[in-house]
């Protein structure tokens, strides 16, 4: 039967079939009738008519009803009983191995901190700080021993209590990233800190009137801690032990399990903020029966939630309590280079091949460009070692890292675009995605070398723009009646740094694809055409956005204190601080290798945009690609569909 006879002798069963089934007062038994026809319909289309229009058509149309039939009703309210009920139980029963191996160790370091005190008063002093044992004991002497938790406003108490319980705890489920390590550790400065405190005051003739103070708040707040260790080691783990997966993998289903026990502590952070800002200051004057309540109310709840419950609840469900975790499936798709693309089709294009390819792209930095890397990481570190030895904001770090204003040198500016020279080459030889380019072989050595000396070329003029940036801006500001109004000018910067990523984008795809030297791709940006830049002015402007979308997940220009560069000197300072005094110096090298992910991982998503941005404007005008698929057209198998359906 022709297509054209199959349509008019159907099209008013469609149609009728189309009508009825958007409206709820139809006739089912009519509609149910309908879409058996039209189901044996789209059988018969996707046998004769298989890459036809009609066959779309009636898919679409069953697909519509059966979606709306089976689809599942959204009960939002029901979903968060559920996590509550059911979901985190679960977790909380997965993670009971972990929750415990921190409570153990938690209270191994508390017993710890107490036998410490006991053979050395000074103990107290050394960990808590001789301020904070001066002020105490003044305390004492008025006979408030615990009037510290009486100094502040109820209010800004609870916020700042709040606040830094959740810090410490997230502090303690990050930490885990180290391989657990950094969780036990800050389990036992934790515990260590709480069991000489406590037995500080036992000391003092004061154990009773201390213990039912603290513990008023602290049955929620060392909990908590503790919890959020068990989160850590879950995370920790997860990298230690990553089963049948690879460590990244592992790594994000140990991350996701982790997030669901920290989500859970939110309310137990507000109830240790709130009973240490409202009840605890009130601890003389309340009868020692109701501290014990709250003591005994607080540990009965999280024994209740945290340890008995999970047990009920796998108990109910034994089929879920284990979990296949399946990682996630990036379909395969062949990118075609030669065609036109609008700006957001370059970025979803963009983000696919820096998926697609991140691991050869890796794999060829760290055997060209970590070695360079590292000897210039560690060229700077020795020359500038006392530059380093102090606390540095993120402008001052880079400064001094990168060379810029008062810290410029020539081995930096050398260095430096010799690194993205080589990193942009390796972006250009493994973005293709041809696998047989994936292994280092000599056809990558010759490659890297034949581009990469005027890739280098090209990484120089890169620095140099970077370079004008920071000393223009430098010099605008170094006026008081110029630096009151710095914000204008830090525009003004940033529209020169814009327009010059769009002028230079052509040089590197000129090096790379047409094989010339820099000069030549120098001079070429100037005919790249009007397409070029038009491509380029938008696809800069979403990657400059998204550039600072990430920098202040790194360095929260809020400075709220819940970003990577906070966690990391935290983090790094506790290793570090007993153990030299030199510690800045080393939490300035990781907050470097920080930042350069970062940058290097942006200029990987930059280059690849730029690969597709020269594509687009080289289809515009020579319409290589369309040619190529011209040339396809008509060979198509005409019975069954083939790939080339789908491209």
């Amino acid at each position: 039967m022709k297509e054209t006879t199959f349509i008019k002798q159907n099209k008013k069963k469609w149609a009728r079939f189309e009508k009825l089934s958007g409206r709820a007062e139809s006739d089912p038994d009519e509609v149910a009738r309908l879409f058996t026809e039209i189901t044996e319909d789209l059988s018969y289309a996707r046998t004769f008519y298989p890459r036809r229009s009609v066959r779309v058509y009636l898919n679409q149309l069953a697909q519509g009803v059966f979606t709306s039939l089976y689809k599942h009703e959204r009960k939002p309210l029901g979903s968060f009983v559920k996590f509550w009920t059911v979901s985190l139980p679960l977790e909380l029963y997965r993670a009971r191995v972990n929750i415990l191996v921190a409570f153990l160790f938690f209270l191994l370091c508390a017993v710890i901190g107490a036998v410490s005190q006991q053979y050395d008063d000074t103990f107290a002093e050394l960990v808590l700080g001789p301020y904070y044992i001066e002020y105490t004991e003044e305390l004492i002497k008025d006979g408030n021993p615990m009037g510290i938790y009486g100094d502040s406003s109820q209010g800004t108490m609870f916020l700042q209590i709040t606040m830094n319980n959740i810090r410490v705890a997230f502090l303690a489920f990050v930490a885990g990233t180290f391989l657990s390590i950094g969780t036990f550790f800050l389990l036992l400065q934790n515990g260590v800190m709480l069991g000489s405190f406590q037995w500080w005051f036992k000391m003092k003739g004061l154990f009773l009137v201390s213990f039912l103070a603290i513990w008023i708040h602290g049955a929620f707040e060392i909990s908590a801690i503790v919890i959020a260790g068990g989160a850590g080691l879950t995370l920790g783990n997860s990298i230690l032990f990553p089963r049948s997966f690879s460590r990244v993998q592992s790594m994000i289903f140990g991350a996701k399990r982790g997030l669901r026990i920290m989500l859970s502590l939110i309310p137990i952070f507000i109830m240790a903020g709130f009973l240490e800002s409202f009840v605890t200051r009130h601890y003389a004057s309340m009868p020692s029966w109701s501290k014990w309540a709250i003591i005994l109310v607080s540990f009965t709840l999280i024994i209740l939630y945290y340890v008995v419950y999970p047990f009920i609840v796998a108990r109910r469900y034994p089929d879920r309590i284990e979990v296949k975790e399946v990682p996630r499936f990036i379909p395969e798709r062949k990118i075609i280079w030669s065609k036109i693309r609008k700006v957001g089709e370059i970025f979803t294009d963009t983000f696919y091949v820096f998926v697609k390819n991140f691991y050869a792209i890796s794999k060829g930095l760290t055997v060209s460009m970590v070695p360079i890397l590292a000897v210039l990481i560690a060229a700077i570190f020795t020359f500038d070692f006392y530059s380093f030895n102090f606390n540095m904001g993120m402008g001052h770090l880079w400064e001094v890292l990168f060379g810029f204003n008062d810290y410029f040198d020539w081995y930096k500016y050398i260095g430096w675009s010799v690194v993205i020279g080589v990193l942009v080459t390796n972006i250009f030889y493994f973005a293709k995605g041809d696998k047989d380019e994936w292994s280092i072989d000599l056809k990558y050595w010759k490659y890297l070398l034949s581009r990469g000396v005027w890739m280098s070329m090209f990484g120089g003029v890169f620095m140099g723009l970077v370079c004008f940036i920071f000393w223009y801006f430098d010099w605008l500001t170094s006026d008081l009646a110029f630096y009151e109004s710095s914000g204008m000018y830090l525009i003004f910067c940033f529209l020169i740094f814009y327009f010059g990523l769009v002028l230079m984008a052509p040089i590197p795809t000129l090096i790379a694809e047409e094989k010339k030297n820099f000069f030549a791709a120098l001079a070429g940006c100037f005919d790249s055409g009007q397409k070029f830049y038009s491509s380029a002015f938008g696809s800069v402007a979403v990657f400059i956005l998204l550039s600072f979308i990430f920098l202040g997940i790194i360095n929260n220009p809020l400075g709220m204190g819940f970003d990577l560069s906070y966690l990391t000197k935290e983090i790094v300072e506790i290793f570090t601080i007993p153990v030299t005094e030199y510690y800045a110096v080393i939490t300035n090298l990781l907050m470097s290798l920080l930042y350069l992910f970062y940058i290097f991982t942006m200029l990987i998503i930059l280059a690849i945009s730029w690969r597709f941005i020269f594509y687009t404007a080289k289809e515009t005008k020579s319409a290589t690609g369309l040619y190529e698929r011209l040339e396809k057209f008509g060979k198509r198998n005409k019975t069954f569909e083939t790939k080339e359906d789908y491209e």
